[in-house]
């Protein structure tokens, strides 16, 4: 048994649905800007249909009073929700949790929550460090084949990552099936941005470029945006930035949240790279999103060291890292 996570004071519970706000709220204060899109889904899950909330885990990590330990801890309220160590969203039923957590300890106890949906088909390596006293699932999982407990999880890539050994471990797997690490980035207060004539909305005529945007940045990023481009159109996100009556690069808003808008998809094509129309863009959107008094933000694959150190150079300051796990490929 972990020594380590059997003296510790801190204890998982599982709240209720109705104090999402306060989980989310936590994510906000103690993420450093990493978790508040996820705090924003959150903020949604008071709108689950009473009998969908049984499927919704969500789960914090406390320091109970002295005189609880001995016993089952009773529930945190609001000042100790926005004061854990960590909070986690696991829905075994889809196979999925999102994850933030304040250091190690914490991370053991997360994923020893969601350990304990293992079903017995997959629990033939040996058993993972307990985490007592902690809740238990309310139904155990079928054991009749079923694949491990979770396929997919996202959060804050050092959370994530502390995560992973005991989660990979109780799949069988020495790897996951895939890992997409995205740097955070938001621009800089005193930075300027600025309104450029070149840059306007997408509009009809516009259909084809759209559709080589797409298509390109599908081949360069892996990523395929949806297809319906008239959509688009109509959306009013999408903006483009001409030179010589000629589309050289796009982007769109994706996230728009009360206090700040993602930019997303930021692409210049390949023949007119290293004229700073992409930098031109994105300074024109960010433009845009403060006038609407709101912070722009965005995310830049960890690999993708160009885009880095041209926002870097453009005054977009590095929050941290969110980072998404495919366990199995099932």
């Amino acid at each position: 048994m972990n020594k380590l996570l059997v003296n510790t004071p801190l204890r998982c519970a599982r709240i209720g649905v109705d104090k999402a706000g306060l989980a989310a709220d936590f994510l906000r204060r103690r993420g450093g800007g990493v978790m508040d899109m996820i705090a924003h889904f959150w903020d949604r899950l008071g709108q689950t249909p009473p009998l969908a909330r049984g499927d919704l885990h969500l789960v914090i990590v406390w320091k109970p009073p002295d005189q609880a330990l001995e016993n089952s801890p009773p529930m945190p309220d609001g000042p100790q929700i926005l004061s854990a160590s960590g909070a986690m969203l696991f829905v075994p039923k889809a196979k999925r949790a999102d994850v933030f957590a304040s250091d190690h300890v914490t991370s053991d106890l997360l994923a020893n929550y969601i350990n304990q949906w293992q079903p017995e088909s997959v629990r033939n390596s040996p058993p993972l460090p307990a985490a007592l006293p902690t809740e238990t699932p309310d139904k155990p999982m079928p054991s009749n084949g079923e694949s491990a407990a979770l396929q997919f999880i996202t959060g804050e890539e050092q959370s994530v990552q502390a995560m992973l050994p005991a989660l990979l471990g109780a799949a069988h797997r020495k790897a996951p099936a895939k890992m997409v690490t995205n740097v955070m980035m938001q621009l800089e207060p005193t930075t300027a941005a600025t309104l450029s004539s070149r840059v306007r909305k997408a509009r009809d005529g516009d259909e084809q470029m759209l559709n080589r945007w797409r298509k390109m940045y599908k081949e360069e990023r892996g990523i395929l945006f949806d297809a319906d481009v008239v959509a688009w159109i109509e959306s009013g996100k999408v903006y483009v930035c001409e030179h010589d009556n000629q589309i050289v690069a796009i982007a769109k808003f994706d996230l728009e949240l009360a206090n700040m808008v993602e930019i997303g998809g930021v692409y210049t094509f390949p023949e007119f790279r290293r004229h700073g129309f992409g930098r031109e863009l994105v300074s024109d959107l960010a433009c845009r999103i403060r006038m609407d008094k709101k912070t722009p933000v965005l995310q830049v694959d960890v690999h993708n060291e160009s885009a880095l150190r041209i926002y870097q150079s453009a005054g977009w300051n590095i929050t941290g890292r969110l980072v998404r796990v495919w366990i199995t490929n099932s």
